[in-house]
Protein backbone atom coordinates (compact mmCIF):
# COMPACT_ATOMS: atom_id res chain seq x y z
CA UNK A 1 0.00 0.00 0.00
CA UNK A 2 2.51 2.54 0.63
CA UNK A 3 4.74 2.05 -2.72
CA UNK A 4 1.33 2.45 -4.06
CA UNK A 5 1.05 5.99 -2.35
CA UNK A 6 4.64 6.67 -2.82
CA UNK A 7 4.15 6.35 -6.81
CA UNK A 8 1.10 8.07 -6.80
CA UNK A 9 1.79 11.27 -4.62
CA UNK A 10 5.63 11.36 -5.08
CA UNK A 11 6.27 11.33 -8.51
CA UNK A 12 8.85 13.94 -10.86
CA UNK A 13 5.82 15.44 -12.27
CA UNK A 14 5.63 19.21 -11.26
CA UNK A 15 3.29 20.20 -8.21
CA UNK A 16 0.42 21.74 -9.65
CA UNK A 17 -0.06 24.66 -6.86
CA UNK A 18 -2.64 26.57 -8.69
CA UNK A 19 -4.77 23.73 -8.43
CA UNK A 20 -4.25 23.03 -4.69
CA UNK A 21 -5.26 26.90 -4.59
CA UNK A 22 -8.54 26.26 -6.65
CA UNK A 23 -9.31 23.10 -4.19
CA UNK A 24 -8.47 25.70 -1.53
CA UNK A 25 -10.84 28.58 -2.43
CA UNK A 26 -13.51 25.81 -3.20
CA UNK A 27 -13.72 25.33 0.78
CA UNK A 28 -13.34 28.37 1.55
CA UNK A 29 -16.40 29.61 -0.78
CA UNK A 30 -18.78 26.30 0.27
CA UNK A 31 -17.75 25.32 3.67
CA UNK A 32 -17.00 28.29 5.98
CA UNK A 33 -19.77 30.21 7.54
CA UNK A 34 -19.33 34.08 6.56
CA UNK A 35 -18.56 36.33 9.39
CA UNK A 36 -17.47 33.33 11.14
CA UNK A 37 -13.87 32.34 11.65
CA UNK A 38 -13.84 28.46 11.17
CA UNK A 39 -10.40 26.96 13.23
CA UNK A 40 -9.69 24.77 10.62
CA UNK A 41 -10.90 25.98 7.45
CA UNK A 42 -10.79 29.78 7.65
CA UNK A 43 -7.89 31.69 6.30
CA UNK A 44 -4.89 31.02 9.06
CA UNK A 45 -6.67 27.65 9.97
CA UNK A 46 -5.37 23.79 10.22
CA UNK A 47 -5.82 23.03 6.81
CA UNK A 48 -3.38 26.31 5.53
CA UNK A 49 -0.81 24.38 8.07
CA UNK A 50 -1.54 21.12 6.40
CA UNK A 51 -1.57 22.19 2.58
CA UNK A 52 1.59 24.14 3.43
CA UNK A 53 3.36 21.17 4.52
CA UNK A 54 1.66 18.05 2.45
CA UNK A 55 2.50 20.50 -0.86
CA UNK A 56 6.23 20.87 0.23
CA UNK A 57 6.04 16.95 0.85
CA UNK A 58 4.62 16.38 -2.38
CA UNK A 59 7.26 19.30 -4.43
CA UNK A 60 10.40 17.60 -2.58
CA UNK A 61 9.22 13.93 -1.80
CA UNK A 62 10.25 12.20 -4.84
CA UNK A 63 13.82 12.78 -3.98
CA UNK A 64 14.18 12.71 -0.06
CA UNK A 65 12.10 9.76 0.84
CA UNK A 66 12.34 10.95 4.45
CA UNK A 67 9.74 13.66 4.13
CA UNK A 68 7.19 11.11 3.45
CA UNK A 69 5.59 11.23 6.71
CA UNK A 70 1.61 10.99 7.58
CA UNK A 71 2.15 13.03 10.72
CA UNK A 72 2.13 16.80 10.00
CA UNK A 73 4.18 17.75 13.37
CA UNK A 74 6.68 14.70 12.03
CA UNK A 75 6.54 15.97 8.43
CA UNK A 76 7.25 19.22 9.61
CA UNK A 77 10.51 18.51 11.98
CA UNK A 78 11.62 16.20 8.47
CA UNK A 79 11.12 19.83 6.83
CA UNK A 80 13.36 21.68 8.99
CA UNK A 81 16.23 18.88 8.83
CA UNK A 82 16.23 18.70 5.46
CA UNK A 83 16.48 22.64 5.05
CA UNK A 84 13.17 23.11 3.22
CA UNK A 85 11.57 25.28 6.70
CA UNK A 86 13.98 27.78 8.41
CA UNK A 87 14.01 27.32 11.75
CA UNK A 88 11.96 30.78 12.26
CA UNK A 89 9.30 28.99 9.94
CA UNK A 90 9.63 25.43 11.47
CA UNK A 91 8.77 27.39 14.91
CA UNK A 92 6.17 29.25 13.59
CA UNK A 93 4.23 26.21 11.93
CA UNK A 94 4.56 24.16 14.74
CA UNK A 95 3.17 26.50 17.36
CA UNK A 96 0.37 27.26 15.10
CA UNK A 97 -0.29 23.82 14.36
CA UNK A 98 -0.22 22.48 18.40
CA UNK A 99 -2.23 25.73 19.16
CA UNK A 100 -4.96 25.18 16.51
CA UNK A 101 -5.31 21.11 17.05
CA UNK A 102 -5.37 22.11 20.96
CA UNK A 103 -8.27 24.83 20.15
CA UNK A 104 -10.35 22.53 17.88
CA UNK A 105 -9.67 19.63 20.70
CA UNK A 106 -11.52 22.08 22.77
CA UNK A 107 -14.33 23.65 20.86
CA UNK A 108 -15.23 19.59 20.38
CA UNK A 109 -15.40 19.64 23.89
CA UNK A 110 -17.28 22.61 24.82
CA UNK A 111 -19.68 22.31 21.93
CA UNK A 112 -19.80 18.23 22.01
CA UNK A 113 -19.85 17.95 18.14
CA UNK A 114 -17.05 17.69 16.20
CA UNK A 115 -18.17 18.98 13.17
CA UNK A 116 -18.69 22.68 14.26
CA UNK A 117 -14.73 24.54 14.46
CA UNK A 118 -16.63 28.08 14.37
CA UNK A 119 -14.91 30.04 17.36
CA UNK A 120 -17.70 31.64 19.32
CA UNK A 121 -18.14 35.27 19.37
CA UNK A 122 -15.48 37.20 21.36
CA UNK A 123 -17.82 37.93 24.98
CA UNK A 124 -19.85 35.35 24.40
CA UNK A 125 -20.53 32.93 27.63
CA UNK A 126 -19.00 29.96 24.83
CA UNK A 127 -16.07 31.99 24.42
CA UNK A 128 -15.52 32.59 27.81
CA UNK A 129 -15.79 29.04 28.92
CA UNK A 130 -13.81 27.95 25.46
CA UNK A 131 -11.03 30.40 27.19
CA UNK A 132 -11.07 28.73 30.56
CA UNK A 133 -11.43 25.23 28.64
CA UNK A 134 -7.83 26.31 26.84
CA UNK A 135 -6.31 27.20 30.52
CA UNK A 136 -6.53 31.13 29.44
CA UNK A 137 -5.56 32.64 32.88
CA UNK A 138 -6.03 36.11 31.27
CA UNK A 139 -9.46 34.93 30.27
CA UNK A 140 -11.20 35.85 26.76
CA UNK A 141 -8.66 38.88 25.45
CA UNK A 142 -5.44 36.33 26.45
CA UNK A 143 -7.24 33.64 23.72
CA UNK A 144 -8.43 36.20 21.28
CA UNK A 145 -4.65 37.87 20.78
CA UNK A 146 -3.64 34.41 20.56
CA UNK A 147 -5.92 33.22 17.76
CA UNK A 148 -5.04 36.80 15.91
CA UNK A 149 -1.83 35.92 16.36
CA UNK A 150 -2.10 32.56 15.25
CA UNK A 151 -4.07 33.13 11.71
CA UNK A 152 -1.89 36.47 10.71
CA UNK A 153 1.13 33.60 11.42
CA UNK A 154 0.00 30.82 9.57
CA UNK A 155 -1.32 33.47 6.32
CA UNK A 156 2.49 34.27 6.57
CA UNK A 157 3.97 31.36 6.41
CA UNK A 158 1.96 30.10 3.52
CA UNK A 159 3.96 32.64 1.47
CA UNK A 160 6.33 29.73 1.10
CA UNK A 161 3.71 28.40 -1.25
CA UNK A 162 4.29 31.23 -3.83
CA UNK A 163 7.84 29.98 -4.52
CA UNK A 164 6.69 26.32 -5.08
CA UNK A 165 4.40 28.28 -7.92
CA UNK A 166 7.26 30.47 -9.18
CA UNK A 167 5.94 33.66 -7.64
CA UNK A 168 8.32 36.43 -6.29
CA UNK A 169 7.98 36.53 -2.51
CA UNK A 170 9.97 39.75 -1.59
Amino acid sequence: MIEVRDRVVYTVAAFDVAAMRAMREKQLRELVEPGRWNAKLSPGGLVDCEYLVQALQIKHGHDRPELRKTRTLAAIRSLRSCGLLSAADHDTLTRCYIFLRRLIDALRMVRGDALDLAVPPKGSDEFQYLAHRLDYASGSDGLQRDLDHTMSAVIEVTRLLDALDGRNTD
